[in-house]
């Protein structure tokens, strides 16, 4: 099969000299595609013809010089340029320079000297677009990690973990910790095929990740049918226990709703506790973002200890949130090593703080 001819465009405000480049041209081997004398007819060649390079005579007929009409086609298309001047003048070759052209032909000039040049430009813009196409793919590459990284871990700690290679533990005073887990998982779990019961688990887990997102909340882990999230952390603040209950409540009414039109009825039970602890990286090939303390512990005792439908919360967490909820106290839970811990049914929202729960959830 014969190989295409490499295809040239020619902008010369001089007829015998662009006659004089397309003889040389052809008999090198290239195909010249047709041959224009101004600014405005070589920027339309240059869409319509596709050249593969364009020898630009800087001084054109009409108001367009040719470093105007290169700049132009250099804002449009991806087309070497090699310009054709007999000016060498240091203020005339700084202007051309900004179009980035692939060389310069010097009038007059001979077939080797015009050979030579549009090898060298043609070339140049064969490593140029090889240098595009894999700085291209790397960037994909990098975009697609740092997704994944996204999924993985907290932005604040990917960026920790950049601008360092590392991530140091760190204590948080005040933090709220979020349980949730079902009812009766183990009976559902054997009555379905694993492809039906992870596509299940797989449509309610990701609700819950676009309504932790809303609240500004961060996941933590899922362990079976176990969904934990944390507020407060790793970026701080001071209304993250109002912003997990904000959440376990839409959680719930998401399952509600879905349990309408399902055959597998969900009943999901959610427990809360506010305290101290520790979070970090842990993992060399494969990173998790966890945490530490007791905090975490009564946390998963309090959601044990709640009912279906449900969020069970700590005392200290009822200390956080009762000006914006209204909560049934229920008794205390003896935790091993802390005594016996307060708990509440968080009941309803109270009417008079509607406004600020909206704009949270706004």
């Amino acid at each position: 099969m014969e190989q295409s001819k490499i295809k040239i465009l020619i902008a010369e405000d001089e007829y015998i000299v662009a006659m004089d480049i397309k003889k040389i041209l052809e008999k090198i081997g290239y195909e010249v595609t047709s041959f224009v004398n101004n600014g405005t007819d070589v920027i339309q060649k240059a869409g319509s013809e596709e050249p593969d390079l364009i020898l630009m005579d800087i001084m054109l007929s009409g108001d367009m010089s040719g470093i105007e009409a290169a700049e132009i086609i250099k804002g449009k298309y991806d087309i070497p340029i090699v310009y054709l001047t007999a000016l060498t003048d240091e203020q005339t070759i700084n202007k051309a320079k900004i179009t980035e052209p692939g060389g310069y032909i010097l009038k007059p000039f001979d077939e080797k000297g015009l050979r030579s040049a549009i090898e060298i430009a043609l070339y140049k813009a064969k490593i140029e677009t090889q240098l595009k196409i894999k700085t291209k793919e790397l960037e994909e590459e990098k975009n697609k990690t740092d997704e994944l990284l996204h999924h993985i871990l907290p932005k604040e700690i990917i960026k920790e973990l950049k601008q360092t290679g590392s991530v140091s533990p760190r204590h948080y005073q005040m933090i709220s910790i979020l349980f949730t887990d079902f009812q009766g998982f183990r009976n559902i779990s054997n009555s379905l095929p694993p492809s039906e019961l992870v596509a299940e688990l797989n449509e309610i887990f990701y609700s819950f990740d676009l309504i932790i997102e809303k609240y500004g909340l961060e996941k933590l882990k899922t362990l079976g049918d176990t969904y934990m999230i944390g507020g407060g952390l790793p970026k701080e603040s001071s209304d993250h226990a109002v912003r997990v209950i904000c959440a376990g409540l839409d959680m719930i009414e998401f399952l509600n709703k879905r349990n309408i039109n399902t055959d597998i009825k969900w009943l999901m039970r959610v427990g809360v506790n506010s305290g101290q602890v520790v979070a970090g990286i842990v993992g060399t090939n494969k990173f998790s973002y966890d945490v530490w303390g007791d905090t975490v512990n009564i946390a998963s005792r309090i959601e044990s200890n709640s009912e279906p439908g449900k969020i069970n919360i700590s005392g200290s967490t009822y200390e956080l949130i009762k000006d914006y909820f209204n909560c049934e106290y229920r008794g205390k839970l003896n935790a091993k090593g802390k005594g016996e811990i307060d708990m509440y049914f968080v009941k309803s929202e109270k009417p008079e703080v509607a406004d600020y729960l909206n704009k949270i959830r706004s």
